[in-house]
């Protein structure tokens, strides 16, 4: 899970350079600050990456951006939220992580609050929306309140009750909170376009409650 926003957590990061030495000392000095960091030598291998999660920033050699930028900002178009772009010169000007981390809490803020993503997943908690690889997805109240739960738990078993009581705000019976959440997780899975039977991303685990996964995990 990457959480920017109110709280510190860390960034997803794409580092574009057609250097690929100096792509990768940029990628290793973003691990060491505590972020995901991913590289691509050039648009194709970029755009890919974009695909599979928008990223938090995107790091890029200035003169690539200037030749590239065009198809860059064409894939972006349409990304909520968009990422922050970021261009760097010469091999050895490495970004300040800490820095670009402020800065990206900064435009979040800005633009809505609150960020957290489980891979392809987004949870924009000032637009109270939910993005799934790039597609706004309108989701009521009561669904929307869902899946903040599941992803602020990325990873981790949450119980029907402990569902119940954190969205609804009562104490129920565990037959009774499984019963009241079983419409909602099939909408919200017809909403994203999920298939239950491969247990992509909302996972039901009988006897407990639900789980949100990150697809990349998967994979």
């Amino acid at each position: 899970m990457t959480r920017i926003g109110n709280g510190t957590d860390h960034l997803r990061v794409l580092i574009v350079h057609p250097d690929l030495e100096a792509g990768e000392r940029l990628v290793q000095s973003a691990v060491q600050a505590g972020h995901v960091a991913h590289y691509a030598p050039d648009l194709r291998g970029a755009l890919a990456l974009i695909a599979r999660a928008i990223p938090d920033i995107i790091v890029a050699n200035r003169e690539w951006l200037e030749r590239n930028g065009r198809g860059l900002f064409s894939a972006l178009r349409g990304c909520s939220p968009l990422p922050l772009i970021c261009p760097v010169e010469g091999v050895n000007q490495d970004p300040i992580w800490d820095r670009l981390a402020r800065a990206v809490r900064a435009f979040q803020t800005w633009t809505g609050g609150e960020v957290t993503r489980v891979g392809s997943l987004v949870i924009d908690h000032g637009r109270k929306q939910v993005i799934w690889r790039g597609r706004p997805v309108q989701l009521p109240p009561l669904q929307f309140k869902i899946m903040t739960v599941l992803a602020r738990r990325a990873g981790q078993v949450v119980s029907h009750t402990d569902l119940v009581r954190e969205v609804w705000g009562i104490d129920a019976e565990d037959p009774e909170a499984r019963e009241l959440l079983k419409v909602h997780i099939r909408q919200i899975r017809k909403r994203l376009g999920l298939d239950p039977e491969r247990g992509e991303v909302l996972v039901s685990v009988r006897g407990f409650g639900y789980m949100l996964t990150s697809p990349e995990e998967k994979g």
